[in-house]
This record gives C-alpha cells, sequence and structure tokens, in this order.
C-alpha cells in the first residue's frame, strides 16, 4: 500500500506545475483527474488549498460534502481525508499543497488563528469578491511567473517562500473575515432567539393566575434552563427573571387590595403564598409596609 501512495506522489510531482520539499503545485487539476491520481495523494501531512476558478468541483472532505463553484477557495488540513471529487466538463481548478513548517513559518505566533478557524469555527469554504478574486489571482500569477522564469536567482528559493507567505497570510486573513461575519450572523441569530424567548416569558408571567413561583417553573413551560432565562432576561431588559416575577406579583397584589370584599388571606392564597406569614414578609421585603396598612391606604 505504502508502495502504490509512494508511486502515486512520484506520478503526480511528474505531472505538477512545481514542487519542493515544502510546496507542491498543480495549475489545473484536471491533469490529475485524467492521471487517475486521488486527492488524497497530494494531502499527507500538508494543508491542501484548492481554488475554483471556473466550473464546478465536488468531493468529500472527511466524509463531509463540499461542492465548490467559481471564484470558491477551499482549504484543507493536514491528514485530511479527500476523495470522490468529481470536475465538470469546464472546471479549471488550481490545487497547492502546503507544509505545515510553510504555513508555521508565514503565520509565527498567528499560528493559533489558522487552527481555530480550520478546526473549531471551520469556516474553510472562502467566496472571493471580484476584488479578493483579483488579489488572488494576482499572487497566484506571481508565484507562477517565478516559477517559470528562467533567470536564475540565488535568492530563488526565498522569493518564491516569500509569495507563499504572503499567500498564507491572506488567505488566514479571510478565514478570520469569515469567522468574525460568522460570529455577527450567530449573535444577530442569538439577539432574535433572546427577544422571543423574553416576549414568551412576559406573555406566560401575565397569563399566569398565580405568578409566585420560582424562575424554574417558568423556565420548564419556556424549555430553557433557569441560567439561561436569567440571562436572556438581563441581556434584554437589564432586570433579573425573578425581579420580573415579583413584580407582576406586586400588581396583582395591589389589585387584590383594592377589593375589600377580598381578605388578605384569600390575597394570600390567590396570588401563590401557602401562608399568610410569608405573604405578609413577601409584602413588607417588597412593599415597605404590612398588606393591612397598604389596605388602610387604598
Amino acid at each position: 500500500m505504502e508502495k502504490r501512495e509512494a508511486q502515486l506522489l512520484e506520478n503526480a510531482k511528474a505531472i505538477c506545475t512545481y514542487f519542493d520539499d515544502e510546496i507542491l503545485i498543480f495549475n489545473d487539476i484536471r491533469k490529475m483527474a485524467a492521471a487517475e491520481i486521488p486527492l488524497n495523494t497530494i494531502v499527507a501531512d500538508t494543508n491542501v488549498v484548492l481554488y475554483c476558478a471556473m466550473g464546478t468541483i465536488s468531493l468529500n472532505v472527511n466524509d463531509e460534502p463540499y461542492s465548490l463553484i467559481e471564484r470558491q477557495i477551499l482549504i484543507c488540513p493536514p491528514k485530511a481525508d479527500l476523495n470522490n471529487y468529481v470536475l465538470s466538463e469546464d472546471c479549471f481548478c488550481h490545487a497547492i499543497s502546503l507544509s505545515s513548517n510553510i504555513i508555521h513559518s508565514a503565520l509565527k505566533n498567528n499560528i493559533s488563528l489558522w487552527n481555530k478557524c480550520l478546526y473549531v469555527d471551520k469556516v474553510n469554504l472562502l467566496t472571493l469578491n471580484e476584488e479578493s478574486e483579483d488579489l488572488w489571482i494576482k499572487y497566484y500569477d506571481l508565484m507562477r511567473a517565478k516559477i517559470k522564469s528562467e533567470q536564475v536567482n540565488s535568492y530563488d528559493s526565498c522569493i518564491l517562500q516569500s509569495i507563499v507567505y504572503a499567500l498564507v497570510l491572506e488567505l488566514c486573513g479571510r478565514m478570520v473575515l469569515n469567522a468574525s461575519e460568522l460570529l455577527k450572523r450567530r449573535m444577530n441569530e442569538r439577539t432574535k432567539q433572546s427577544s422571543t424567548i423574553f416576549k414568551n416569558y412576559l406573555d406566560l408571567l401575565n397569563n399566569t393566575p398565580v405568578k409566585y413561583h420560582p424562575v424554574e417553573y417558568y423556565a420548564n413551560q419556556l424549555c430553557v434552563t433557569p441560567k439561561y432565562l436569567a440571562n436572556v432576561c438581563r441581556q434584554e431588559s437589564g432586570k433579573s427573571a425573578i425581579a420580573w416575577i415579583q413584580d407582576r406579583v406586586i400588581h396583582d397584589i395591589r389589585f387584590l387590595l383594592d377589593n375589600p370584599n377580598v381578605s388578605i388571606k384569600e390575597i394570600a392564597l390567590l396570588t401563590g403564598f401557602d401562608t399568610v406569614s410569608l405573604f405578609g414578609r413577601f409584602v413588607r421585603t417588597h412593599m415597605g409596609t404590612s398588606p393591612r396598612n397598604l389596605r388602610k391606604k387604598v
């Protein structure tokens, strides 16, 4: 098996645009498809960057399906399983295989951003606009021009590496930008969800005849945790979930105290208190005096 893989890699190098110990470039992966060379051949311990300039390319990356269209870039981490790739008849796609050493050397202390984008946020599929596509083409053409140049320069390998470093930095910056936009979308979705839950909480609270219940009671009915409901209330109103319950209970108490035909004991039971003493303690704590004194003021 290892012998076959080694032979496939040699076959890939024979038809590629460029290769050295750190970089392998295919200007057109149709050559790989024609030679029946799997994409996994150029993965190994390297990062593979696919850029679809025309048509479509479909493939599985670690069993997850991807379909790249024009102006899309897919970045695959080392040891990714790339298989079942299918190219449209008009497909034109670059493939660049970069060693982990190249990525680390280019990004230095920012390597954690690259890893976070690839493994955590999974924003490794980039869609370029006209301006960013033009920039990618310039980077790529400069790299190819240096590779094809017949003028010998003692710094050729360093120059090529510098161009690749710039390309890696550009890709990392694009992934970070995508991650930021993804985070904004998630925050917006979270805000919308929070607003809905808060509205439902107030509706539930207003429509519950006996409101003096712990936060857990309402959280269970809304199918969220008490902690989440508390956070939502703080976020949406600046007031705790408990404070909203207390406000509504106080409102009901004032309303019932206005009716002289309802006794203090009945008010206590109607508002959810097991005993008159608990009711009296709540009223004194939150309304400043006893229920009887409040009734005299009405």
